[in-house]
Order: structure tokens, then sequence, then C-alpha cells
């Protein structure tokens, strides 16, 4: 985006240093490793603004204003307060100018994360974020362009911010269970998020023409779809004349299709121009392509830190499954109240499933990634395991279940706890389902007619 001039300001929604408590002093010194590098990272990437988000601070408020002290960017939260004094315990907001433009970023938590933080830091409090929000906007508004809230409330109550305080210009969300980008407009007000997990970036553009205030910017579906047709006609316009340049004949069908694909080109060029004078913004949900190349930097702050993180932890081998026992052993060590019961519970029924199974990458995809850096690993995990997230807390390969490595069964069909019988599986294999892992990015030459036949599985629409 630098290289193609714009002036450019980035954000972040919050929850950026840790992912969830360490349980051990070992992950423990791996977290304050990883916080040092996403700081270090981040500022060498050009971040303004960070906001506090609960997760940034399970080491507590001392932690956490000692790691900002390391940052070039700025980390704000508008209702993290004292609980006595009501003191904000980081600036509410920061004002960027760029371009012309004043634009106020303010931060918000969401006040339903109180009882957890009375247990990490009782010194502290969350206002209720509407109410902040509104106190602050007033003022903001006589001396800023544009008013940006960086939240962590969860979509609902991003919603609910829309609604009830019209000042607000744009609303980046974080927090809850986003399983998709949502982009939409509440109360006239347009509010982004993006997937988890870190596989996209979201960008705003905005379009500045008009500078009078109060400066207004508008989405327009309507442009959007004339700008849509254009390309479709600009598309077969040019298709229209390669398959012509190839015959080295004028068509006279073709020609006068030309003709009408140009005309109607112009007419929609006019409609285009009229709409010049406006401001307008597009949101754009960016995959990090496996293209693009790394900074020299931060693969250099990246390298440090694996080295250092493999100091950490004594090397194992991740075997599948635990070697030397019966399948009835094996089942019988599977707990009872499991969700996942495991693919060699599935055997019995599926034997045939199961021994093409086995002659998959999916039946090694745990050990395939023993070798990689631990930060590598618990990333990588979500789509090297069965059940992750769902089946305990493990972070490494060695520490994952016999009967859960892999990408069993129960990854693509659901949990299998009470098949057969009254259990039933909970999904069929669509594309739907294999895209959560086989990304355009991860998985540039996935086909899934071709990769279903490898692990025998029918197509389901």
């Amino acid at each position: 985006m630098r290289k193609e001039g714009k002036k450019i300001l980035l954000l972040d929604t919050g929850n950026l240093l840790f992912r969830k408590p360490s349980q051990t002093e070992t992950k423990r010194k791996d977290a304050l490793l990883r916080v040092d590098l996403l700081i270090q990272s981040y500022n060498e990437m050009g971040y303004g603004v960070v906001n506090v988000g609960e997760k940034d601070l399970m080491m507590g408020l001392r932690f956490l204003s000692e790691a900002t002290q390391k940052a070039k960017f700025s980390f704000i939260s508008a209702n993290l307060t004292d609980k006595k004094t009501q003191k904000g315990m980081f600036s509410p907001y920061v004002i960027k100018e760029i371009a012309g433009l004043k634009i106020a970023i303010l931060g918000l938590l969401d006040d339903q994360f109180n009882p957890t933080l009375q247990e990490i830091d009782p010194g502290l409090t969350i206002l209720d974020p509407i109410i902040t929000s509104k106190g602050l906007t007033k003022s903001l508004r006589e001396y800023s362009d544009l008013i940006i809230v960086l939240s962590q409330l969860g979509e609902s109550k991003d919603k609910k911010l829309a609604r009830e305080n019209p000042q607000i210009d744009l609303i980046l969300g974080g927090g809850g269970e986003a399983q998709k980008a949502v982009i939409e407009r509440v109360n006239e007000i347009p509010l982004y998020r993006l997937e988890p997990r870190g596989g996209y970036l979201g960008r705003v553009d905005y379009s500045l023409i008009d500078t009078k205030k109060p400066i207004k910017f508008f989405v327009s579906s309507e442009r959007d779809e004339l700008e849509k047709r254009m390309e479709r006609l600009i598309t077969r316009s040019m298709q229209i004349k390669s398959e012509m340049a190839k015959s080295g004949k004028q068509e006279e069908m073709r020609v006068k299709e030309l003709k009408f694909l140009e005309s109607k080109q112009k007419e929609l060029e006019k409609t285009l121009l009229a709409l010049e004078n406006k401001n307008f913004y597009r949101h754009t949900a960016i995959p990090v392509q496996l293209s693009v190349e790394d900074d020299p930097k931060i693969m250099k702050g990246v390298e440090h830190y694996r080295a250092e993180s493999a100091k950490l932890y004594k090397p194992k081998v991740a075997g599948l499954p635990e070697k030397g026992l019966s399948e009835r052993e094996m089942i019988a060590r599977i707990p009872k109240d499991s969700l996942f019961v495991g693919a060699i519970t599935c055997k019995k029924c599926h034997e045939v499933n199961y021994r093409n199974w086995l002659k998959t990458k999916h039946a090694k995809a745990s050990q395939t990634i023993v070798a990689s850096p631990k930060y590598a690993q618990e990333e990588c995990l979500m789509c090297h395991s069965t059940g992750y997230g769902k089946m305990g807390d493990y972070a490494t390969v060695e520490e994952i279940p016999f009967y859960l490595q892999g990408v069993q069964c129960e990854t693509c069909h659901g949990p299998g706890r009470g098949h057969p019988g009254k259990g039933r599986m909970e999904r069929k294999v669509t594309l739907g389902v294999c895209r959560n892992c086989h990304t355009k990015d991860q998985s540039p030459t996935f086909n899934y007619v071709a990769f279903l036949e490898k692990i025998g599985c029918k197509i389901s629409k």
C-alpha cells in the first residue's frame, strides 16, 4: 500500500499481546519473548494506534504499562480506569492528522470483562463503554473530522454502540467469536470486523473531494454496482477484440456487440463522473498472501524469537497412536466424557475409510510440525490436529492426546460422542468445511473434488 503512494494509518482493535494465560513458567517466558517480537514488529511496520484488549491485561497492568514503553505507537483505552479515582490508565484517545484530516481514534473495552479483571487486578474497573463514548465523542466532534472507535465489545454491542452514538464515523470491531468478515451499516455508521486468526488485513480507503465541514463520507451501493458493470463491459470488450484479432475477421455480430458495449461504457462513465464530487469510503478484506515478501528486519526478529523459544523446551517426538497398545486398550484410554472419540473408535464401523485415512497426509498432520518452533506449532495446531480449542489447552504436538493427533474423521464430520445411536454427526464434508484450513493462501493447489477422492470421501452439496 505504501508503494501505491497512499497516506496510511495502521490501527489494531486490541488483544495483540496474548492469546491465553500462561499455565507454566516455561510458557510465561515464551509469552514474554513473543510480546517483544510483536512490539518490535509493529514498530517496524509503523503502526499508529493499538486498543487495549482484555487479553493484553493477562499479566496485569504493571506489565502492560512497562511493555508499552517499548512501543513507538500509542496504546489507548477510554474506559479502563482506576477503581478508586476513576482516572484512566491509558490515553482515552489520540488524534492523528493525515492527508489534511484530523482523525480521532478512541478505544473501548467490554465492561462484561470486569469480574475477570478483578481477579487479575482488583484496583481496575471498566466503565460502561457506550456512556463513556458519548461523553468523549461530543467533545471530539468539535475539533476532529472523523471519529473512529477501536472496539473489543463484540458484534452485538458494536451495533448497539452505533445505534446509540451517531457521532461515530467508523467502528472497527474485535472481541466475540466472528466467523466471517462483517461489513455493514447500522444507523448509517459502518461496522467492520474481520475473520479470526489473522489471515486478513482490513483496509478502509477514504476518497476525499469535498472538504466543507462537517465532512461526510458515503458508501454508495449504486456506485459500486456501476463500477462492477463498467468492469464487466471492459472485460467483455477486450475479449471480443482479442477474438477478432486472432481470427483476423471483422464479424458483423461481434462488431455490433462491441459498438453496443462501447456506447454503454460511455453512459456509465457519465454517471460515475456525476458522483466524483462526493466523498466515499470503501472496505476491503485483504488475504495475507504467501507471495508477499518477508521484511528482512522483522524476519530477523522472528528468527531470534524462534531460537530463544526453542531453548525453553525439551524436544520430544510425537507418536500416533501410542505404540504397543491394542485397539481395545487405546479405545479404553479415551476419556468417557470426551466430546471427541478418535478415528480408532470410528474404525469399528468404517474400517475401509479408516484404512484409507491412514495413507493420507491428514493422518500424519501433527507429526509434520514436530520440528517447528513452539510458537509456530501452536498456530499450526488449529489445522494440524483434531478438536483444537475444544479439547484441552495444548500448545505443542507432544501435549496432544494420542486420539486427537492428526486431522481425523471428527475434524470434518464433527464430534462423535453419542454416534451411532442417539448421536449423529454434525455436518457433511462441504467445500466450506475444507476451506477452514485449505485456504487460498495456505493451500493454493486445493481442489475440492480431487482432495475428497484422496481421503475416500463423497461429495456433498
